[in-house]
């Protein structure tokens, strides 16, 4: 047996009765077992800027942080 993960978008105006519901009764039909389903996971939308590693940072290695002691390596 395979599980997997997959994420939808759908108009809530557009859909009648409970979105879960209705697509375990879709998908049963198909012979696909819903487990679970999580709504508003991530309500925010995607951004539209590139995640860039930053390269030219030096490591902190050796930095304490949130302002402890620094231990010598």
């Amino acid at each position: 047996m395979k599980i997997v993960n997959a994420e939808l978008q759908y108009d809530e105006s557009k859909m009648d009765g409970d979105f879960a519901e209705r697509l375990q009764k879709i998908l049963s039909k198909e012979g696909i077992e819903v487990i679970s389903v999580d709504k508003n996971k991530n309500t925010e939308p995607e951004s539209p800027y590139q995640k860039v590693k930053n390269t030219q940072a030096d490591d902190d290695i050796s930095s304490a942080g949130a302002g402890g002691m620094v231990s010598p390596n």
